[in-house]
Parts: C-alpha cells; sequence; structure tokens
C-alpha cells in the first residue's frame, strides 16, 4: 500500500437532499434498541465506555470511547475493531476506525466542532448467484469471485470542520460555516485489479435569517459551496487477487462541483400554513484523461436549476396536512460515466436524470396528560407519493463489470404509512409499510445477455410497461417492545419484530423475480446502574424461523447471475460498560 501523508484541507460540507431506497435485508448485528444505548452515546460528565458485540459467523466488534466535558470544551474520542467471517463462502471483512471529536464554545453563541476520522479495511466479494446454484446452495460464492479473489481494501482519512455563530439583538441571525479534507485509497480486485487514490477538498456556508415579514414569522436561508476532487486510478492485470507488474492503464480524474441555494419558510396565515420555497443551482464539470495515451481525454459539463414548493396546514396542534413539489436534477457519477467502450472513457450516451416529485399527506402526534395507562401516545404518518422520472439512470453488468444506461421515462408512484402506540405503560407497538408501484413507460436499449451457448450478445429490447428490478412491490414491518424498571438501579426490555418483503424483479425485462419472505427477530436485554458504573447486555436471534431467502439482487446480470442470499438465523449480543466520573 503506498504511503500517504495526511494534509489539512480547508473543507466542503455540500449542502444535499439525500434520496434512495434500501430494499436489501442485511445482517445486522445491533440488535439493541435505540433505548439502551442512549446512555452510552453521550452520558452526563466525563465517561469511559468499553463497548462489546458479538455473534454467529465470527461476528465481533470492539471498542472503547471516551468523553471530557467542560463548560468550554468537550473531547470525545473513539475506536473499534470489527471482524466477522460472513455467512457466504469469500465474504469475510474486518475493519478499524478511529474518531476523535473537538467541540468548544468560544463564546456562548459560538460553536466550533472538530472532527477526525481514520478508518482501514478490506471485505471480500462473494459474487452472485444464478437461479440454479442458488436452489443447490444459497450461501456459496460465484466461482468467478474466488477465481478472481475479488475484495475490496479500503483507507479513508477525514477533517471535518463546523463553525456557526448567533448574532443579532434577539439571536434571529446565524451563521455557519463548514468544511471537510478527505483523502480515499481504494484496492479493488474484479476482472482488473484497479487501485484509485482520491482527495477531496471543499467549503460550504449558509445564513439564517428569523424574523417577522408582514406581522408573519419568516425564515430565510442563502447558501452554497464549492467541491474539488482530483483522482488517479491505475488498473492491473488481476493475477487471482494479486496485482501484476503490468501496468495496463493510468488515468486521472477532476471532479469539480459549485452550488448555490436560497429558501424561504413563510407563515402564511398565523399558527396555521406555513410555506417552503426553494430554489438551487448545481454546477458539475467531470474530467477525464488518460495519462498512456496523452490524446485521450474527455470532459462533461452539466448544469440544473431545481425548485421546491412545500405546504404545511396544522388542522389541530396534534395534525398536520403537508404536501410538496419537486423538481430533482441527477448528472451521473464519474462511476457511472464509465463507458463500456474500450475506445472511450466516458459513455457519451449516458444522460442526466430529471424528475418530479409529488407527496401529500398528514402526520398526527396524540398524547394524553397525566397517567393514563392505555394508548398515552399514538405517533402516525402516512403519505402518498408520484414521481415522473426522465431518462433514468440504470445500472447492468457484464462479467462482474457494472455500467449504466437511461430509460426513457418511469413513472413511480406509492404509498407509506408509518406509526407508533404506545398501547400500555412503556409498550409500544409500532407498523410500518410500503407500496411501491415503479414502471418504465418507455425504455429500449440494446441489452447486454448470454445466448443459449453461453456467449454475451447485444440485443435490442423494448421495456416498456416493465416493473423496475429490485423494488419490493410491498413490504411491512411490525414491532412491539417493551420495557420495564426493576427496582431504582435495573432496567429490563424486550423486543420483537417482524418483516415482510414481496419478491423482486431482477431485471428490466422481468424474466425472473425472487420470492417473497418474512422474518422474524427478537432480542431481550437489561441495563444496571450501580453507583458511577452502568452495564448494558443484550442477546437476541435474527431470522427466528431460519428463512432462506434472496436478500436482494444484481439486477441486469448479463450472465443471469441476480441472486444474492440473505442472513440465515444468527444469535448477536452485546455487552457495554461505562464508567461515569
Amino acid at each position: 500500500m503506498v504511503k500517504r501523508t495526511l494534509a489539512f484541507f480547508i473543507p466542503l460540507m455540500m449542502f444535499f437532499f439525500p434520496s434512495g431506497e434500501a430494499v436489501a435485508q442485511q445482517f445486522n448485528p445491533e440488535v439493541t434498541p435505540a433505548d439502551s444505548l442512549k446512555k452510552f452515546d453521550r452520558p452526563h460528565g466525563d465517561s469511559i465506555i468499553q463497548f462489546n458485540q458479538f455473534g454467529s459467523f465470527g461476528l465481533f466488534s470492539n471498542g472503547i470511547s471516551a468523553s471530557v466535558r467542560t463548560d468550554k470544551y468537550t473531547v470525545a474520542p473513539r475506536y473499534n475493531y470489527r471482524n466477522f467471517d460472513g455467512y457466504r463462502v469469500h465474504s469475510n471483512e474486518y475493519s478499524h476506525t478511529l474518531n476523535l471529536m473537538l467541540e468548544t464554545t468560544p463564546s456562548v453563541n459560538t460553536t466550533l466542532q472538530i472532527t477526525g476520522n481514520y478508518f482501514t479495511g478490506a471485505d471480500k466479494r462473494p459474487g452472485s448467484l444464478t437461479k440454479s446454484e442458488f436452489g443447490q446452495d444459497p450461501f456459496q460464492a460465484d466461482p468467478r469471485a474466488v477465481n478472481r479473489d475479488e475484495k475490496r481494501v479500503a483507507t479513508r482519512e477525514n477533517l471535518d470542520i463546523n463553525y456557526s455563530t448567533a448574532f443579532g439583538k434577539s439571536l434571529n441571525q446565524k451563521i455557519e460555516i463548514s468544511g471537510n479534507g478527505v483523502i480515499e485509497y481504494f484496492e479493488r480486485s474484479t476482472r482488473e485489479y484497479k487501485i484509485t487514490t482520491r482527495y477531496i477538498m471543499g467549503v460550504a456556508a449558509r445564513y439564517i435569517y428569523t424574523g417577522w415579514f408582514w406581522h408573519r414569522k419568516s425564515e430565510f436561508t442563502v447558501g452554497g459551496g464549492l467541491l474539488h476532487q482530483p483522482e488517479r486510478k491505475e488498473e492491473y492485470e488481476n493475477f487471482s487477487g494479486q496485482k501484476s507488474d503490468w501496468l495496463e492503464q493510468i488515468e486521472t480524474e477532476k471532479t469539480s462541483t459549485a452550488s448555490c441555494y436560497l429558501s424561504e419558510n413563510f407563515e402564511v396565515v398565523q399558527r396555521k400554513l406555513f410555506a417552503l420555497v426553494t430554489g438551487r443551482y448545481n454546477h458539475v464539470i467531470y474530467s477525464v484523461a488518460e495519462q498512456m495515451s496523452p490524446s485521450l481525454s474527455d470532459t462533461k459539463r452539466y448544469d440544473a436549476l431545481t425548485p421546491e414548493l412545500a405546504l404545511n396546514y396544522i388542522v389541530i396542534p396534534a395534525l398536520t396536512l403537508f404536501a410538496s413539489y419537486e423538481v430533482n436534477f441527477r448528472n451521473p457519477t464519474d462511476k457511472e460515466l464509465e463507458s463500456p467502450n474500450p475506445a472511450s472513457l466516458y459513455n457519451r450516451e449516458l444522460m442526466p436524470q430529471t424528475s418530479a416529485i409529488v407527496k401529500a399527506g398528514f402526520k398526527t402526534n396524540f398524547s394524553k396528560k397525566g397517567t393514563a395507562l392505555f394508548f398515552k401516545s399514538l405517533y402516525c404518518k402516512a403519505y402518498f407519493f408520484s414521481t415522473k422520472i426522465d431518462k433514468e439512470i440504470v445500472p447492468y453488468e457484464i462479467f462482474g463489470d457494472e455500467y449504466f444506461r437511461n430509460a426513457t421515462r418511469t413513472t413511480r408512484y406509492g404509498v407509506v404509512l408509518e406509526s407508533r402506540m404506545e398501547l400500555y405503560k412503556e409498550l409500544f407497538f409500532s407498523v410500518d409499510y410500503a407500496y411501491a408501484h415503479y414502471i418504465y413507460n418507455a425504455y429500449t436499449a440494446n441489452s447486454w445477455e448470454t445466448d443459449s451457448t453461453g456467449n454475451i450478445v447485444n440485443i435490442y429490447r423494448d421495456f416498456a410497461g416493465k416493473s423496475e428490478p429490485n423494488i419490493p412491490r410491498n413490504k411491512l414491518g411490525l414491532s412491539l417492545y417493551y420495557k420495564h424498571p426493576v427496582g431504582k438501579k435495573t432496567g429490563i426490555f424486550v423486543k420483537a419484530s417482524y418483516q415482510y418483503l414481496s419478491g423482486l424483479w431482477v431485471d428490466d425485462g422481468n424474466t425472473g423475480q425472487t420470492g417473497s419472505y418474512s422474518l422474524v427477530n427478537a432480542v431481550l436485554g437489561f441495563d444496571i446502574k450501580l453507583k458511577h458504573f452502568i452495564i448494558s447486555a443484550s442477546g437476541g436471534v435474527n431470522n427466528l424461523f431460519d428463512q432462506v431467502y434472496a436478500g436482494y439482487a444484481n439486477i441486469n446480470s448479463a450472465d443471469k447471475r441476480f441472486y444474492n442470499a440473505g442472513a440465515p438465523r444468527n444469535f448477536p449480543g452485546s455487552v457495554n460498560i461505562g464508567y461515569v466520573f
């Protein structure tokens, strides 16, 4: 691994809207409910905590954290080591993570926070299986992935600086400045052995004014950010997971992003109707050059102005209606721009994705005052969404290498329900449900597929009317959680949950579908406070009935390697010991 010197960067934190939907059922060892861990996150006073997690398939995660707090500053270091053999062949992983946070208050209304992070680790990739292989042994690895020793080795060093200050006669004005500097180093063995070194530098700032306009509350925000990301990519022959001495290709890339936005949150009707109007402008430039062929280079530029309007109407204090309309623009990432044609550096046919998103729904938050025993509180949020997408960016795969193409028009609509009720004192019941109907309205492509002889061929296909792959039509989650104090220093908790997912289409042509599945998980634990010590322990079981299922699909695989097994029955646990000075 190449030696690198960690430099100090004046930062970046681009303001962004998170998007995406995780549909895969992943192995999650942290079954301990969040309530039992809160006391370990930020305990009052100076503290030191030793935490341990363990479970099936060689899982163990151990670490230590500490915090020192005064009226002027807080220092909080944390270290964690994680190892996991994996429930599939060739899926083991390990990682080391070190964090350090320093927060200080130079004045009463000013905060400065500096956070450093170091991560290093590696994980083996088992690859995806064909339907017949999945039926024979869902936990085996793709023989190609084993022969290549497909893996990813990563090192990441990160420094964040965040500064905020409030000023004005009533402290109704605020300035926030944030920065980020990152060094990333990746080694990845697939068909080729690839090494990437990336540097990320940037800065972002925003100004917030809260006041009155026409006797109505108003919050105005203006901000922006800059990002510069140079990187170097090297490709070598892959000899069973080892880098050869033959350098096949060197690419240097740069990504430069500039963004600005403003928003106004205005009280249209006093204490009843609020309107949020936001406008954002993004300018992105990608450039790439092949160092071994100086004449081979490419550049891509993207510009977009995206508005959003959101309304909130408070019917009564416990019931709010909301609706929003948003125009979204997503340019391809540098990874998505990689061309399947060796003669080109960027995929010239790949276009940016645009969408119009409408949401409407309600949320409630009722709670009874006093010492009610039954139905003391109810939180519920439900909404309908509809999205029209032009030129949706869709992945496909050829022999383990991932590329991207555009679907012409896509329609998405669905319903989401989230609810949580306190049935009885400290007994909570939650329901989460999502219905999603994602359809390609217009979509033709030269699709890479395997013919009857096993060769990869390019065939013209029309996917209009097909459902988007890897998206469950129905997703349901139920959970029951109970906590109860035993004496003054001990508490116990128990949680049971149920999750159902309908089958996933595995490709754009809807030629195959995974089976639907249901999972039942349970956990039991306790916490004890003994003078300065806090002890918490839990144990549980995931996938109680040991159901075999495909957790997610490797969509549009040319050689039909679509299937990836979810975790079988496993038994995670944790023991955490803290001391508060």
